[in-house]
């Protein structure tokens, strides 16, 4: 807490040396000072500087021109509030549960080997060796580490670990006791390097339990979102910008299946439209998964659950009558001719050959395509059901959200706090600038796509119901895709049918986050 009021009254100082300096120097308004606060606030600057970019005028009464000490915050510096934190040598371990050979290890997130010729995996590296230099501490990760010895830590209270992920595990794990409240630590989590989308569906009644933030490079990549073939979609829509009419919040349903319905090509002349590798195949409006249509119906921001008006608990969101019409609609636009739904791997293959104008999948599918000759891919947020809707939702697929918890067998709380926080800043300084940067310059061929990119990480959502694997919400998720497949809107029956089970099940959840001590 500290820690936190230091920060304010240093801010305090500064904002009263620049109004002083301001008004000794005539008005003069195109001098401008920087703070990490400031930094981490703006998500437009997707550059990283790589040198120690300060510089210093002196001003006097005979020279009011000179410009005013301006300090450029790269995120090479201590965060201001903590440069006295030293963590005396301590080796920071991070289980792990994902086995280092896996396509979703998230240990990745937290720990690299060696500097490589990959963007991504170098900030990893230099974070760590920031964090190394500047707080006298090291990260090291245990991969697969449920199997090497967490559990028996966490019961023996033994304190090894610092933290833990849970990739591919339900998150209300994490509710059993075993893991603080993060929320009563001395962390700032208004801070933009925690992920405020992820706090807003998980924080009830005062508890929080784990967190995503700007480290979380497996759940960046585990957005679902559109891709779009530009050669494809200049043969017909040269004269139209898409990103502006994502910008002017006109990329709409309608929209899309506009362009999707104009751009199909009946190819082989066999009177339908299919997915093919051949020489002849169709040229499709839109090829996705069976994942899709649950993308598309959180994409209008309909959820399962819901957290209560006061933060107090969780409440079912179905049935709702706006929920039976966007499954209407979806059933429409998911069955139209020039919509396929298909395999993973068919995705990524139509995109390559140009045989589909647009393509459904999670961003990570970007960067698997990255080694295909002449490919100029770009890459869009979940489109707004229509232009009503006031912003963008693009949800997180199950498999990739790899949230942070710190066990309480990790007894030193200011440690762990200032860990977090530090962690999480310097990553937002130095990783996700870098995750951006990869994927504007290196997987893509526009500037654009970087903006693109901050509107879907910006705009994700997280649904309780459907991460937590609650079973009877599960079953509701599963069954949106088979309604669509089947064109049969049984939402309300199906919603009011089990939404007994529904609230049951959100109960047992309630009563467990509530019944975990949290008096530490």
């Amino acid at each position: 807490m500290a820690k936190k009021i230091l920060t304010v009254l240093l801010s305090v100082i500064m904002v009263a040396s620049v109004v002083l300096f301001v008004a000794s120097c005539s008005g003069n308004t195109d001098n401008t000072n920087t703070t990490a606060a400031d930094t981490t606030a703006n998500r437009d600057d997707t550059t990283t500087a790589k040198s120690d970019n300060t510089t210093t005028a002196t001003v006097t009464e005979e020279d009011t021109t000179t410009e005013p000490e301006t300090t450029v915050i790269t995120g090479r510096e201590r965060l201001s509030g903590y440069e006295d934190v030293d963590f005396g040598g301590r080796t920071f371990l991070i289980s792990s549960n994902c086995d280092a050979d896996d396509s979703w290890e998230d240990g990745k997130d937290f720990w690299v080997e060696a500097i490589s010729n990959d963007a991504v995996n170098d900030a990893v590296f230099e974070r760590n060796d920031i964090m190394h230099n500047l707080y006298n501490c090291t990260i090291e990760v245990d991969s697969g580490g449920k199997d090497n010895g967490f559990n028996a830590d966490l019961a023996s209270g033994a304190g090894r670990y610092i933290a833990a992920t849970k990739l591919y595990g339900p998150i209300k794990s994490y509710v059993s006791g075993n893991y603080y409240n993060l929320l009563k630590l001395d962390v700032d989590f208004s801070q933009s390097y925690f992920d405020q989308n992820y706090i807003n569906s998980f924080a009830i009644n005062g508890k929080l339990f784990n967190i995503v933030g700007d480290w979380s490079i497996c759940t960046f990549k585990g957005s679902w979102i559109v891709f779009f073939n530009k050669s494809v979609y200049e043969s017909k829509f040269s004269e139209t910008d898409i990103y502006q009419m994502v910008r002017d919040k006109q990329w709409t349903w309608d929209a899309m299946e506009t362009m999707m319905e104009t751009v199909k090509n009946d190819v082989n002349g066999d009177q339908q439209y299919t997915f093919s590798e051949g020489s002849d195949a169709d040229i499709l409006g839109f090829i996705s998964t069976d994942q899709n249509a649950q993308g598309f119906y959180f994409a209008t921001g309909e959820r399962t659950v819901d957290i209560s008006s006061d933060g107090s608990t969780l409440v079912a969101a179905v049935p709702t009558e706006k929920g039976s019409d966007v499954l209407d609609k979806m059933i429409h636009f998911l069955n139209v001719e020039s919509y396929i739904m298909t395999g993973y791997t068919s995705v990524q293959t139509a995109l390559q050959n140009g045989t589909t104008l647009f393509g459904g999948e999670v961003l990570d599918v970007l960067r698997r395509m990255s080694n295909a000759e002449d490919l100029r891919i770009g890459i869009l947020p979940l489109p707004l059901l229509d232009e009503n809707q006031d912003e963008y939702h693009c949800y997180v697929n199950r498999h990739a959200v790899s949230p942070l918890a710190i066990p309480t067998s990790y007894a030193d709380v200011d440690v762990a706090s200032d860990f977090l926080t530090l962690f999480a800043y310097h990553s937002s300084m130095i990783v996700r600038p870098a995750f951006i940067n990869t994927y504007k310059y290196t997987y893509t061929s526009d500037e654009e796509s970087a903006e693109m990119l901050d509107i879907i990480l910006n705009s994700r959502v997280y649904d309780q119901g459907y991460l937590d694997e609650i079973v009877s919400v599960g079953g509701f998720v599963g069954y949106i895709s088979t309604m669509v497949s089947n064109k049969k809107n049984n939402y309300t029956k199906y919603a009011e049918k089990n939404l007994s089970s529904i609230n049951a099940d959100i109960n047992e959840l309630v009563s467990k986050i509530n019944a975990v001590d949290d008096s530490y």
